[in-house]
């Protein structure tokens, strides 16, 4: 009955001290963006922003996808459908 005891007791601080060892999350995370203010990094987009931009003419809808990185032109006007009202 005493060494089953000791040994509880000897798993129960070993299983503490484990569990004091292990790093948390938040202090690394913190760390990373003090890193990066710190040599003044910026984050930029690795794909251009692009969208598509419409138009109605004489009653049909058109579009055109338009790269607002580049400020040019993707496409030339398509056609989508009839468009009955104004946008």
């Amino acid at each position: 009955m005493k060494i089953k005891r000791i040994i509880s007791i000897a798993a129960f601080a070993l299983t503490l001290s484990v569990c004091s060892l292990q790093p948390t999350f938040t202090a690394a995370a913190s760390n990373q963006i003090c890193a990066v203010e710190q040599y003044g990094n910026t984050v930029t987009p690795k794909s251009d922003i692009k969208r598509w931009l419409y138009k109605t003419e004489n009653g049909k809808l058109y579009k055109r996808l338009y790269n607002a990185s580049t400020d040019t032109w993707e496409t030339d006007w398509i056609y989508v459908c009839e468009y009955p009202g104004e946008l």
